[in-house]
């Protein structure tokens, strides 16, 4: 009823799906950016996380479920599997992740830890998107998560915790059928479905 008698110019967290958008695997530009990110490395898997280097994200958290998980895997295995996180690695209000990284993984190289925290325009971030397999955010408190947006935009699965706005963007089903959401019912953040 508010927005009755409104022009509603901005609907917040809309992103041009010409912005984010899966690349061509060939692209010459993204094979450059591969191998400048990755200093040439081939790796089979790559999880990302692109999100502010504050507490509430949980990052070591998810330093901790990735070790957790490159463990699990054969040496060989471990070795093609890699963890891009794009945030800085070191903030007043989060956490040292360099002193994160080398208590949970030592010298042992075979974790592939890279972090990226220069500031890049959306083409770029595109880039980064498209050299990863898997987006995850385990924030524990979150009125959206645009990374999880961006990531399914280049088409990416998202591996995110069950609070606010970012379980809109998973797959939850009632009675058999995908949870479609109305003006009655437009979002599950207050946990209705489970």
């Amino acid at each position: 009823d508010k927005a009755k008698k409104k022009l509603i110019e901005y609907v917040p967290h809309g992103l041009n799906e010409d912005t984010f958008k899966p690349l061509d695997k060939n692209d010459k530009e993204l094979i450059d950016f591969k191998k400048q990110l990755f200093k040439g490395k081939e790796f089979d898997f790559v999880m990302f996380f692109n999100s502010r280097n504050i507490r509430r994200k949980q990052i070591p958290d998810t330093l901790f479920a990735y070790k957790i998980f490159i463990d699990s895997l054969t040496d060989e295995q471990a070795r093609k599997c890699a963890f891009v996180l794009h945030t800085q690695v070191v903030d007043d209000n989060g956490t040292d992740l360099e002193a994160v990284r080398e208590m949970l993984f030592g010298s042992d190289s075979k974790y592939n830890i890279i972090f990226s925290n220069q500031v890049l325009d959306p083409r770029g971030m595109n880039f980064l998107y498209n050299c990863s397999d898997v987006q995850i955010l385990l924030t524990n408190n979150e009125g959206w998560g645009l990374s999880l947006t961006e990531a399914i935009l280049v088409g990416n699965p998202i591996i995110a915790n069950v609070t606010g706005g970012m379980q809109d963007q998973m797959r939850f089903t009632k009675n058999g059928k995908w949870i479609d959401f109305d003006a009655d019912f437009p979002s599950n953040h207050n946990g209705t479905i489970k």
